[in-house]
């Protein structure tokens, strides 16, 4: 076989290829004496339809099923043998035989060389941030607000009380849809109902019966109530407020700790302590690859990019529905996810450069310590670890994890790096912002 490989453009490159002694003649005759058995065909018995009328019927499917095999193995062994990873699909150009070779050309894009990782200018801050008491005390108050009850009350409402009501919402006398409800919990203040209408449940007691009006918003959700002036017919059911349980031992029993509040404490910041490393982890890594992505800009092949869009705009569909959303009535456009996807192949390209160039590969000891964190969440961690050492995709998943680790850890001694603290609550809510 001889191969070819010219530039058509900066990542545009076409191989020609000849297949020598590829007989598409023979090859094709011997096909169609293999599958003449099973050929069935009106006036013939099975396996008896003669060999020319066999080729009449199916030869020009033969020939085309020989030479796509031809060209499928052809095609990936000069890959091979040219030591090439094509960026995209290949594309057959042209395709003649000449005497018993078969000859085509094939265009296709390749990934741009990283020659070296530019590293220059980059300044970095890392995130560091402790557990502290208060965070915890915040922490078990967030536990006891989780598990509150609510206690009758016979005097009027006020702020934070919880007011159940039954109501008819109404414009110009009419009802509208969405303005009815029974039995609703309305925490005055939280802002689960419009400021307007939670003001006007304060002073009202229990079994009382009274009108309230607000006017929604020119912007709110429902375009066809923005605006409008609606008033509520209300019943007020009970008023209550909340009642938190006492840090003790039952408190802790709840939480799922039976050793005490002491016991709870420690559990609940070595889970605080989990959820904070594996965040500030996150945040540092990501500021390090939008570092060297945005130092280390070079031209990408369009095939890589689209697919990896294509992968994003599923993904975000697939999360929607998770979440119960209809992403049917939701424009979708590939191009709304081009950049993170541009962003994404680059760093692979970076990435692999520093990983090849650096020979950093997964450290049993690191694999083992992540997984063993993985693991301390469950309630039976040995099932959890053994689940993802015998997993080969798993395991995978996680070795990448550490190796991308060791790249952060690569390009933090090469940079200018400052420490900057933080507190567990900026940490958190900026993850989840």
């Amino acid at each position: 076989m001889q191969v070819t490989v010219e530039n058509v453009s900066e990542l545009g490159r076409r191989m020609t290829v000849t297949v020598e002694d590829a007989n598409v003649a023979k090859a094709v005759q011997e096909r169609l004496k293999a599958i003449r058995p099973t050929v069935k065909m009106s006036g013939f018995r099975p396996g008896k339809v003669p060999a020319k009328v066999v080729e009449q019927s199916h030869g020009g499917t033969a020939r085309r099923d020989v030479i796509d095999a031809l060209v499928q193995s052809s095609m990936q062994e000069a890959f091979t043998q040219e030591e090439i990873n094509p960026a995209s699909p290949p594309h057959i150009e042209k395709m003649s035989e000449e005497g018993d070779s078969l000859v085509y050309s094939m265009v296709y894009d390749v990934f741009p060389e990283v020659k070296e990782v530019n590293l220059k200018g980059i300044k970095l801050e890392q995130l560091v941030a402790e557990v502290k008491d208060e965070d915890i005390d915040k922490m078990l108050e967030t536990l006891r607000e989780q598990r509150m009850t609510w206690e009758p009350l016979k005097r009027a409402a006020k702020e934070e009380d919880g007011v159940t009501i039954d109501f008819v919402g109404s414009i110009d006398g009419e009802e509208f849809d969405g303005g009815k409800g029974s039995d609703v919990l309305v925490v005055v203040g939280d802002g689960s109902m419009l400021p307007e209408f939670e003001e006007q449940l304060i002073g009202k007691k229990a079994g009382q019966e009274t009108t309230i009006t607000v006017t929604f918003p020119a912007d709110y959700r429902a375009e066809a109530l923005q605006g409008k002036k609606a008033s509520f017919a209300i019943t007020v059911k009970t008023v209550a407020k909340k009642k938190l349980p006492k840090l003790d031992k039952e408190f802790a029993v709840l939480c799922g700790v039976d050793a005490g509040i002491a016991a709870l404490k420690k559990e609940v910041k070595a889970n605080m302590q989990r959820e904070l490393t594996s965040t500030l982890k996150a945040q540092n890594k990501r500021q390090v690859m939008d570092s060297i992505a945005e130092n280390n800009q070079v031209e990408l092949p369009d095939g890589p990019v689209e697919r990896e869009a294509e992968f994003l705009m599923e993904q975000a569909k697939t999360n929607l529905r998770n979440q119960g959303v209809d992403v049917d009535g939701i424009p979708f456009t590939l191009d709304s996810f081009k950049d993170a996807a541009k962003k994404r192949v680059l760093l692979s390209l970076v990435i692999g450069k520093i990983i090849s160039d650096n020979k950093i590969q997964p450290e049993e000891s690191k694999v083992k310590e992540v997984i063993d964190g993985i693991a301390a969440s469950y309630d039976d961690p040995e099932d959890v670890v053994k689940f993802y050492m015998n997993d080969q995709q798993k395991l995978s998943e996680i070795q990448m994890m550490v190796v991308e680790d060791s790249v952060v850890e690569w390009v933090y001694s090469k940079v200018k790096v400052e420490e900057k603290e933080s507190t567990f609550s900026d940490v958190m809510n900026a993850a989840s912002a």
